[in-house]
């Protein structure tokens, strides 16, 4: 049988703000919560929280799923179980999501160990102390727009900023007022923007990684290029380096140069695991005028002439601009 034949119940505790006290203080309760959906759909917490008019959810214990619902977890119905008629009351609170409305031969919990009920019908064989649309949206759903026969579609998202709706608090304190097309003065309705610099980083590294460590753009890497020395015993080759990053810092590059008396399998795996946009390798082909460029992102490597790589690489970081901007 099809999930979507199923009543599934998800019990919770809900805390109901109590009102202001003269002393200052409030009386802050819990109450229970039962909210019926079908099997293949999910509670969405935010849209509960919102129709019972609760501060916040916990999940059932034993104890209380004795008390509110007098059925073993796993096997909770909503058929025989007493509820109030007022959200957040005395009793229990029976929320029913909108899905479930008119729906016909449903299988359901019946409050006792390994045993379920069949051909239940909402409205007919259990009521509710209130419906409301509680659930998250599943992928492949249609619009709700009439005449649209899009599907949608769930991807993975990123936060990187926030608008924040401050409601009138702030210009009531501060008794701002503006004039309505009316000529009414009314207290304007006050939001603000956050951009969290440091999410900008995160966001970038959980897109472009990979099992060396992460791969950054030139404009938010914390160095564009990196130049190895593979060998600095080499005073020929640690010279070459060296100059080379001059002449990169010289055209207005970020430079690195790895001058450490490491292996350069240390090295080249240090500047993967940063994320450096470029490394140039600065070896034996030095000698012959050719060092290595190494692409972070593609992995990819050329050998290139010591007089053409300054070039090439501020040529690829301006094709890589014009890239992000057009995307």
């Amino acid at each position: 049988m099809s999930p979507a034949n199923d009543i599934k119940c998800v019990a919770y505790m809900a805390l109901k703000r109590g009102t202001a006290a003269k002393d200052g203080g409030q009386k802050d309760t819990w109450h229970g919560v039962a909210a019926f959906l079908r099997g293949d759909h999910q509670v969405n917490e935010t849209k509960l929280l919102g129709a019972i008019g609760a501060a916040e959810l916990r999940t059932m214990q034993t104890d209380e799923l004795q008390q509110f619902l007098n059925g073993p977890a796993g096997y909770l119905g909503p058929v025989g179980i007493k509820h109030d008629g007022e959200r957040l009351g005395e009793g229990l609170t029976v929320i029913v999501d909108s899905a479930l409305e008119g729906r016909k031969n449903m299988v359901c919990g019946a409050n006792k160990l390994d045993y379920h009920l069949r051909n239940v019908m909402p409205g007919r064989d259990f009521t509710w102390t209130l419906a409301a649309e509680i659930r998250s949206v599943n992928e492949g759903e249609g619009c709700p727009k009439d005449g649209c026969t899009g599907k949608l579609v769930v991807g993975k998202a990123v936060e990187v900023g926030h608008i924040f709706k401050l409601g009138d608090k702030y210009t009531k304190s501060m008794g701002a007022s503006v004039l309505d097309e009316n000529g009414k003065e009314v207290t304007p309705i006050m939001g603000c923007y956050g951009i969290g610099i440091e999410r900008i980083l995160t966001a970038a590294i959980e897109m472009a990684n990979d099992v060396n460590g992460f791969c950054l753009a030139a404009s938010i890497a914390p160095f564009t290029v990196v130049v190895t020395i593979t060998n600095v015993a080499d005073a020929a080759l640690r010279e070459t380096g060296e100059k080379l990053a001059s002449d990169l810092e010289a055209a207005g590059l970020d430079v690195l140069l790895d001058d450490r008396d490491e292996r350069a399998g240390v090295k080249f795996k240090d500047a993967d695991l940063v994320g450096i946009p470029y490394r140039i390798n600065v070896g034996k082909k030095a000698a012959a005028g050719q060092v290595e460029l190494v692409a972070r992102s593609t992995s990819t490597s050329v050998d290139v002439g010591l007089n053409d790589v300054v070039a090439l690489v501020k040529k690829r970081i301006e094709e890589e601009k014009l890239l992000a901007s057009s995307s």
